[in-house]
């Protein structure tokens, strides 16, 4: 009984979010001489991490939801991300980065600060101060995002690690609740970081949820880096607000179709969206619910037969 009702849960869930989430063509865009591409620079996969899609699954999502460039970023590894570039470029699928948040000791339980670094192929030690992990993100060729800065993390940024880094995310799911908008923009404020756009998936939400817009001579890893360190971003956040260059923003504001987009991503949250979530969720609960009450009817038995 358990397990037919987390079953019927389980297929509302995926029924509603295939009837959700087709798979959105983005036909290439050229302004001002570059390739306008639309990336994510911060999800997580099962492997290694604690995301909801493997390394595979994140690949074929970000395809699905219009993205041109995905960043894979494990806890403090990179086997993940590796493992989704493999099977992208096998698949022909979007452009994969290495990347890595960088999730720093503890002071309770709080991380002394989170950094997004993209385009490495090694793991960055974090156990480093922020400015020696800049450093070496930049030896390996990549870019160095501030993650998710909450108020708590922005002593660990001194002024040598806020003039090395690359970007900041400026819309990302902390933006959707209490002062998270306020203090994003408070911290960008701070640095004259590229803004960044991230969903930070983890399961629930989507891929993409959060995008940059970035303008790049084409869509190789190397020249989203490389645009990235240029700071050539532009970003829609939550209430509309538009980030980057003022140059690269008339750009992006000719196209209309382009704020469209992105709005129509964080604007997304209807009924059927919830519905999916909810389904998926309550589904998964009564599975484990269930197993858990064999396992201690199982138990039970054991104990009565001996």
């Amino acid at each position: 009984m358990t397990s037919g009702l987390a079953g019927v849960l389980l297929l509302l869930a995926f029924a509603a979010g295939t009837m959700l989430d087709r798979r959105v063509e983005r036909p290439p865009l050229t302004l001002g001489g570059y390739r306008v591409l639309a990336a994510d620079f911060h999800t997580h996969s099962t492997t290694w991490s604690d995301g909801g899609l493997t390394p595979f699954g994140i690949v074929i999502e970000a395809g699905r939801q219009g993205l041109d460039a995905v960043a894979i970023t494990g806890h403090n590894q990179v086997s993940d991300a590796k493992a989704g570039r493999w099977f992208s470029t096998l698949v022909g699928g979007p452009t994969v980065l290495v990347g890595q948040e960088i999730i720093s000791p503890r002071r309770g339980s709080i991380p002394d600060h989170d950094l997004i670094a993209v385009g490495i192929e090694s793991v960055v030690d974090w156990r480093t101060s922020i400015a020696q992990q800049i450093a070496e993100v930049h030896r390996q060729g990549g870019a160095a995002i501030a993650a998710h800065p909450a108020r708590q993390y922005w002593p660990a940024y001194d002024t040598a690690a806020l003039n090395t880094l690359d970007g900041t995310e400026v819309c990302q799911p902390m933006a959707f609740i209490h002062d998270g908008h306020d203090t994003l923009d408070a911290f960008s404020e701070r640095t004259a970081a590229t803004p960044i756009g991230s969903s930070d998936f983890h399961g629930l939400g989507r891929v993409g949820l959060c995008r940059t817009y970035v303008f790049a001579t084409d869509n190789s890893a190397a020249a989203i880096v490389d645009a990235l360190k240029g700071h050539r971003t532009v970003v829609y956040g939550v209430d509309g607000k538009v980030y980057g260059d003022r140059a690269l923003v008339r750009l992006a504001e000719s196209v209309p179709r382009l704020r469209a987009e992105a709005m129509m991503w964080l604007n997304r949250g209807g009924w059927l969206d919830w519905l999916s979530r909810i389904a998926g969720i309550l589904g998964m609960l009564v599975l484990v619910a269930g197993a858990g009450s064999s396992a201690s009817d199982e138990v039970r038995a054991a104990v009565h037969r001996s």
